[in-house]
């Protein structure tokens, strides 16, 4: 039911795992009117139903009430740990619990087509922990319907897009063949949407041995104080020495510190 884009992080890649799942993510999804399901898509039992099929004109007015911050609950299940236990497992025991409601960001809620009177296909940008079958389910609650997702697809995430990713299938002629190479990206990818410090090779050395750095007497400084005045209000920044990434680092009292060394 769902497929699309994932990205993977490889080596010192796994480092920056954090910064890919900060970024905002872009779903094509399809509705079905008349039955909600125990989890919220076509994997689930139907657990209840309605008669009502939603027009064109009435979709399209709602959407707005969907866009910008919203609070969502998530559905029971999802990996979301309850007392150290991930929900949906509590959930397949029928253990009865329900979610605090969440802020979440819409960017961006288009109707794609109606594929039948049964069917609608839908279009998102969304933040970090959107659940794509809560928002189906708010949207049919609010027609006054009822609607669960019948396909998922991840189109992007941040600026990994569909158009650039390969299939794979993990089997040896994938692995070991020239076209994932081509695909393999630079970990700066997922970096480029904050700040970057360049340090000399004598600076870089001391970073990467652990130690503060006054920003003060840095060579390179200038175009950071030049682009980011307020440079400690960011609390990602990047280090290179000629181009490299070499760490992740905080700037706090007039220093830079390393918070994760990248060795290559």
């Amino acid at each position: 039911m769902a497929s699309g884009v994932l990205p993977i992080a490889l080596g010192e890649a796994t480092k920056c795992v954090s910064f890919i799942q900060e970024k905002c993510k872009k779903y094509s999804f399809t509705i079905k009117w008349g039955e909600s399901t125990e989890t919220g898509d076509l994997e689930g039992e139907v657990i209840e139903r309605s008669n009502i099929r939603p027009k064109k004109s009435e979709i399209l007015k709602v959407l707005h009430s969907f866009t910008g911050e919203i609070f969502q609950r998530p559905p029971l299940y999802s990996a979301i740990k309850i007392n150290g236990q991930r929900s949906y497992k509590l959930a397949r025991k029928k253990i009865i619990f329900e979610h605090e409601f969440r802020q979440v960001t819409i960017y961006k809620l288009i109707l794609n087509k109606i594929l039948n009177d049964d069917y609608a296909q839908f279009e998102v940008i969304c933040s970090k922990g959107t659940y794509i079958r809560s928002l189906a389910s708010d949207i049919a609650h609010k027609l006054n319907t009822k609607g669960h997702v019948t396909a998922l697809r991840r189109l992007s995430v941040g600026n990994f897009e569909e158009k650039d990713t390969i299939f794979i299938d993990f089997s040896k002629e994938i692995i070991h063949s020239p076209s994932i190479l081509k695909n393999i990206l630079p970990i700066e990818a997922v970096l480029d949407d904050i700040p970057a410090l360049s340090l000399n090779d004598n600076e870089a050395r001391k970073l990467k041995l652990g130690q503060k750095i006054q920003l003060n007497k840095l060579e390179f400084n200038d175009k950071l104080l030049k682009d980011y005045p307020n440079y400690s209000k960011f609390e990602k920044i990047y280090a290179t020495n000629n181009n490299n990434l070499i760490a992740l680092i905080k700037i706090e009292d007039d220093l830079v510190k390393p918070k994760r060394i990248i060795n290559f």
